[in-house]
Parts: structure tokens; sequence; C-alpha cells
């Protein structure tokens, strides 16, 4: 399935180049949208959205239009280009397919018993030699899948368009809630003061905090901003959760629907949620607010939008980001594709829900059966066969993201270990996997597949860390063939080298939309978080053998809040940075960085246990291609590759990243007249352009994107040479 652009609805949608809200221009909509009609000629009806009255219009922006820094909307070209990265990313995993079905016959024949396929190797050897193969294919299998059920949305969707909402009278009401924990008074006065400076009146806004830590401190400090604004309103439910463990997020926002409730007109139209560490974007509202007019937003067979989520930025990204937190590949890539699919992600912070979708969820109430609840909510609401998700490609909210790597290692873990529990997603809805399953974009079986995958990905990663020890260790060539078949041997190298050569493109081309840097450090990640992602699987999946006693949602998957952990060491803070001594204790021991350090020793000593084993060689020709076949092949899951991913944690370990103290990121911004406060403080400029000095193309010194380029290169100048064997 895929929408697209209403032609029919452009009828109030107007452009213009200005950009303030309150500006009420007469400019006509292009007349390819509207057939020439004035934009003031209709208005939304009455039941436009929940019922409400809208007495105002849409503006439609270019892309010339608001260029702040805040902003992200991609250029045409970056568009049309981001099109093909479905095909990009089909081309090598079809050739490690190819490759395998020539490797495949050889490594049958040695253990079905045929003598015709002379493989001179012990048992230990082939067992070794197959395990590494199998892992080729389920990465190959992986890459398609995510092609083909994620990328190749961009082909076929439309690009949601840049809104805002004009006017001031008769809006939608909002209730914005802040979730809370344990945070600092300061950091939770600054984002409900930066909700009353959003650019919306203010008869239609209501903020609520929904506290599940209990702070007395914080509750009389809003009870004093209330006797002067009139509606903040605090709740708490600290002791009140019965979920275990207790403080999920989705408690915490279920206890703000309850106190909603109780207020005078119950809930507004439309539910806002941030998180307490996201300052929000003054046109937050104005902007994710007409994607759900029909004019503002897709058709999708009859299918209407239940949320939209804008993009979330950060002022604290440290310089040179060795461990990739802002994620600008996700946000400025995959997330826009999966919005051409209805599917926008929901981010979790900075996303409005209408309270009609909010009805169709199970009780009334966001699920609480896993910690992320934002995922649960967007499937959810994708189960109905009414409700669509749209994100927004705007930086609308700007927040902090975790300031060490242990805060940082938990967001992740959680995160994985959240979208893998969508396999229990039928204790949420009470329907049978096969009646689940069909609701998605693809089949059943395919969407089977990808799931199992989503398992197996990072321990494949995690597998290879093990196995290049032992494939060195036993001698063991990485491709295997018969002796009789050198010209076998050709083509495989061919293939292979080709694959990491058009892999490296692929990055190379999805990096048109969030930079080159930005594209080689997220596959970086995924292979220096897989050990992680590997202990937290086993302690959550399977915690009898990991020796531990309790339940699964109280393990690795458990949500811990970064208000209640607490920074000792002030890695990134340069003034105040404990020793090396401290941080290599706390890094490598405590958060289970000894992993990647026995890895990238282990890989590197047998590696080179191998080079100085080689068979002898007659000429220099059989010389090098002894060396690619015992050490260096070409392959996109080659040692280096991980090894030097690995280094990753280990290298912030002992250089870690510089971020500036808070008040050199913030600045005072002074309100006019009418405000809670006579000032507030919102992220610099600089802050937030994060992206020019976090995301050089060159890291420099052991960085994974040098690396990987050379590495990317040096295949391709492998993959021509073949060519004249």
């Amino acid at each position: 399935m895929s929408h697209s652009w209403n032609e029919n609805e452009a009828i109030g949608i107007e452009t213009s180049t200005r950009v303030r809200s309150t500006d009420v221009s007469q400019a006509n909509y292009p007349s390819k949208k509207t057939n020439n009609k004035h934009v003031n000629e209709k208005k939304f009806d009455r039941n436009a959205i929940d019922g409400g009255n809208l007495g105002a219009r849409i503006q439609a922006l270019t892309d010339s239009e608001e260029t702040s820094s805040i902003l992200f909307c991609p250029h045409i070209w970056q568009r049309y280009l981001v099109r093909f990265v479905a095909f990009t990313a089909t081309l090598p995993a079809v050739l490690l397919l190819w490759a395998a079905y020539y490797q495949g016959r050889t490594i049958v024949s040695y253990w079905t018993g045929d003598e015709s396929s002379h493989i001179a190797l012990s048992r230990l050897q082939m067992l070794s030699a197959t395990l590494f193969f199998l892992v080729e294919i389920l990465w190959a299998v992986d890459q398609l899948l995510v092609a083909w059920q994620i990328k190749s949305y961009s082909f076929f969707g439309t690009w949601r368009p840049r809104l805002r909402l004009l006017g001031e009278n008769n809006l939608p009401s909002v209730d914005v809630v802040i979730c809370i924990c344990k945070e600092s008074e300061a950091l939770v006065y600054g984002t409900v003061l930066a909700a009353f400076d959003l650019d919306y009146p203010l008869d239609k806004l209501r903020v609520i905090v929904t506290d599940d830590g209990g702070d007395s401190a914080v509750e009389s400090g809003l009870a004093a901003l209330r006797s002067r604004v009139g509606n903040v309103f605090y709740t708490s439910n600290y002791g009140k959760a019965t979920e275990k463990p207790p403080g999920v997020k989705a408690a915490n926002l279920n206890n703000a629907l309850q106190f909603i409730d109780s207020l005078p007109g119950g809930r507004a139209e439309l539910t806002a949620v941030l998180d307490v560490d996201m300052i929000p974007d003054r046109a937050w509202l104005r902007a994710t607010i007409p994607h759900f007019y029909p004019a503002g937003g897709y058709q999708e067979d009859g299918k209407e939008i239940g949320l939209v989520c804008g993009v979330q930025t950060f002022y604290n990204i440290p310089d040179n980001d060795p461990t990739n937190q802002s994620n600008s590949l996700r946000v400025k890539c995959y997330h826009p594709i999966q919005d051409q699919a209805g599917k926008g992600q929901c981010a979790g912070s900075g996303w409005v829900m209408r309270r009609k979708a909010l009805d169709d969820l199970p009780g009334g109430q966001f699920p609480t059966t896993c910690v992320c609840e934002d995922f649960y909510t967007q499937f959810l609401l994708g189960q109905t066969n009414h409700w669509i998700t749209a994100a927004v490609a705007e930086y609308l909210q700007c927040g902090l993201v975790p300031d060490t790597y242990q805060a940082q290692l938990k967001q992740y873990t959680r995160w994985y270990l959240s979208n893998l529990a969508v396999q229990d997603l039928h204790q949420l809805s009470g329907h049978s996997w096969i009646s689940l399953l069909e609701k998605l974009v693809w089949k059943a079986p395919v969407t089977m597949v990808g799931l199992m995958m989503m398992h197996l990905k990072p321990h494949l990663a995690t597998l290879q860390l093990i196995l290049f020890p032992l494939l060195f260790l036993t001698k063991t060539p990485l491709i295997v063939t018969s002796p009789d078949r050198s010209k076998e041997l050709i083509w495989l190298l061919r293939i292979h080298a080709g694959s990491v050569f058009f892999s490296y493109l692929h990055h190379v081309h999805i990096g048109v939309m969030a930079g080159y840097r930005a594209s080689i450090m997220d596959w970086g990640m995924t292979k220096w978080l897989s050990p992680h992602y590997t202990v937290a699987y086993m302690k959550t999946y399977f915690p009898g053998l990991c020796n531990s006693t309790q339940s699964k949602k109280s393990t690795a998957a458990a949500f811990v809040s970064t208000g209640s952990l607490k920074d000792k060491l002030f890695e990134r803070f340069p003034a105040r940075r404990g020793g090396l001594s401290k941080r290599l204790n706390h890094i490598l021991l405590e958060c289970g960085v000894w992993m990647h350090c026995v890895a990238v020793t282990a890989i590197l000593v047998t590696a080179w246990v191998a080079v100085k084993n080689l068979p002898e060689a007659s000429n220099n020709m059989e010389k090098l291609l002894s060396i690619l076949l015992w050490v260096f092949w070409p392959s996109n899951q080659a040692f280096i590759v991980l090894a030097i991913a690995c280094f990753t944690p280990i290298k912030y370990a002992i250089w870690p990243p510089n971020v500036g103290e808070n008040h050199d990121l913030l600045q005072k911004v002074h309100n006019g007249p009418g405000a809670p406060t006579s000032f507030l403080f919102r992220p610099r400029e600089e802050a937030k352009r994060w992206e020019e000095r976090s995301n050089p193309i060159w890291g420099g010194g052991l960085d994974f994107v040098t690396v990987y380029t050379i590495w990317g290169i040096w295949a391709g100048l492998v993959f021509i040479w073949a060519w004249w064997l």
C-alpha cells in the first residue's frame, strides 16, 4: 500500500514567503494544486478534526522558507536520489546470494561425503567455514528484507509537505503532557516554561506535569506557577503503578490521562507529549496539527492520521560524536521513508495524538506491556485499520542525549529489546499471530522472517567476533572451494569484492540525506553494540542461563529514567572529568566494554598468526591470492571492519569526547508581556548546529569512518583487479 497527496483537498492551503504563524496573507496556492481557486474561498468544515471548528488557514512552506538550523527538509535533488536506495541496497545482497550458490554446492558436497569435492580440511575447519558461510547468507537476507520492507517505500511514496497552522481563533484544544522522573527542578521548569512559550493561544493549552518520582519541590514550584498562569497542573504516579517494574513511562502517561479526565471538560481534542529534557520549538504545534486535517495529510484507503511526531535534535551532542548519538541517518533518511508508507516513527517525545485515536487504543490508554510505549502505540494504531501515523521532517524539539556511556547503553538496549517484544503484541490486542501479521504491509511469511532476523542480526555480528579467531587459529580459509575449481575461486573473489564495494556505495547513497559520516557511523554502530545487545538479550529471554532469578520484564529491558542515572565521572566535561583509571574501570568493567577489548585483541593477534602461517606460494600472484583467501578476503563483515568498530567504545573510554556546560549551550530569551516569567532559556543556535562540529567527513586516527572508507575503496580496487585474472 502507498498513500498519495490528495489534489482535491488542497483548497485551504496557502503558500507564502512569510513564515510568521500569525501571517494571514491571501496568497494563492499554485494553480496545479488548487485549480486557480483562492484559498479563502473555502474553510474547513466543523468535522475536520474530532468535531472541532477550524477558523484559520494552513500555510504550505517551500524548501527555501524557514531555513533555520532547527528545521530539516531535504532538497528536491535529495528526495529524488533517495528514492532509489532500495535498489542500491539490493545489489550487494543479490551478489552475496549469487556467491552463496557457488560456495554452497562445495560445502554441501563435503558434508554429504561426495569424494569429488577433494577438500583437504578437517571437520573442525569445515564447521568453522560453514558457520561463516551461513552468517554471510543471513546478512544478505537481512539486507534484502530491510531494502524491501522499509527502503522501498521511498520509491513509491510522496514526501510530506511542510505546513503551518495560521490564525488564533477556534483552534483545537491541546493537553501538553510532560513526563518527569527524578530530573532536576531547573530542567523541569525550563521545559514547562518552553511549553507556555509555544506559538499557540494559551486559552487552548493546558500543561500537565506527570511525575513518576514524587518530587514535592517540583509540585510546590508548579503550584506557585499555576497561581500566575492557571493552566499548569501537577500529578504524581509515584506509588500508584501496579505494573512490574514500576516506573514505566506508559503508566506515568496513563496517570496523566486519568488526571485530565477529572479536569473540567475532560480530555482536549489533542494530546501532546514531551519528555522533560526536550525543549519544543515555538512552531511545534502549528507545524504538526495541520497534518491532522484532510488538506494537510495523506489519504490512504480511507484512513486518517491519528498521530504526528516532529523530529528530535539535540544541543549537547559531543564534538566528533564517536558513538553516533545523534542518530541523524535514521531521523533524516529512514523516518521520512517510513512516513511515506503511513508508518511515521513515533520518537517518544514531541508527538501529538487525536483524542479519537487515543480512544481506539485498548482501554483508551497507552500500552504498559513494554517500556517503549511510543513503538507500541504506533503499532496498535496501525492494527485498528483506521489510523496512520505521520513523521514531520522538521526539527521541532531540541533536547539532551544521555551524557554518559552507561546511560546511552541503557537507552539503546531498551530500544532494541522493546522492538523485539513486537512478538508479544498478541497479549495487547487479543489477536493471533497470523491475524496480526496479515494486517502489516507485507504478507505474514515475509514479516515472520523479518521478525526472526530482528532477533538474529546483532547476534550474527557477535558470533563473527568469535568465528574470526577460530578461523585464523585453525588455519581455515575464509572461502572454501575445491582445489580443482580455480575459476570458481576467481569468480567468488569478483562477486564478494563487488558486494563490498557496492555496499559501500549504498552507504554513500543514503548519506545523501544525513551526510556521509553519519551513514558510515550508523553502519559501525550496529557492530559495536552487538555484544551489548547479545548480553541484554540473554538476560531478558534466557535468565536461567545467566544465573538470574529476575523476570523477563525486570532485567535488561527495564525502564530507567535518565534523571536517576547520575554522572559521577563527568566523562564529557573536560574541566570536571574523572581520571583515566576511574573511567576505564567504569566503562570497561561496569559497562561491559571488556568484551570489546577481548574481541579486538583476539582478532588482531590471531590475524597476525594467520599471516605468519600462510601456505607457501610459488609466485607473487599465488601469494596475494593466499593472503586474500586466509586473511583479507573482501567481506562486509571482514575482521578489520569488526575490530575497528569494536574499538569505538574503547576509544571513548580513553579519549572521551567533549561537550560544553549548560550555561554555554543555552541562552536567555526575554519574554513579552503576559508571559509566566520574564525570560526562559533556549538552546543557542551554535549548539543546535552540532552537525558542523560532530560530523566532519574524516574523524582521524583509529576512526571507523576512515578505516571503512579505505576498506570500501580497497574492495573496489580488488573487484577491478580480479577481472584481469
